[in-house]
């Protein structure tokens, strides 16, 4: 036969499930930094941008540019060329980012070679679920969305 605890024992309990509640509460309303939009000036004057947005005045911040959009991505956000897990159950190969050029399919990584950083006004990374709303199926590591002048 189940007992019930004593009075002061469940007061006790139900205090301390409402102090974890409130904590836990708490905790989810602290803002997450990565998820902030960028400052629009941080203390030296410099814009900051958020990990996944590369603008151009970040682009041409140390003097001269890369030579292509590749080794630019490769320099300011290694992340974005890094390898996300199995296309699929059946397929053990890694999946990478493609690439999207003014909101249109580009290619893979490799044609960021072909991307001269001169063209490029902004440069954005969409997670693989953002992707899939935005575009349809076949994003599972991402996108890569650059956009031109003009």
């Amino acid at each position: 036969m189940i007992s019930r605890l004593p009075y002061p024992m469940r007061c006790t309990v139900n205090a301390l499930s409402l102090a974890i509640l409130v904590f836990l509460g708490a905790c989810s309303i602290i803002p997450n930094p990565f998820s902030r939009s960028p400052s629009p000036a941080s203390g030296d004057g410099e814009r900051r941008t958020s990990p996944n947005e590369l603008l151009r005045e970040e682009i041409f911040r140390d003097g001269e540019a890369d030579p292509t959009a590749y080794e630019l991505v490769q320099r300011l956000r290694p992340n974005w060329l890094r390898a996300r897990g199995q296309v699929s159950l059946g397929s053990p190969e890694a999946a990478y980012a493609l690439v999207y050029m003014n909101d249109v399919l580009f290619g893979g990584l490799m044609t960021l070679h072909q991307i001269p950083p001169s063209q490029i006004e902004r440069m954005e990374f969409i997670r693989a679920i953002d992707a899939t709303i935005r575009w349809g199926t076949g994003h599972t590591a991402g996108v890569i969305n650059i956009l031109t002048g003009g």
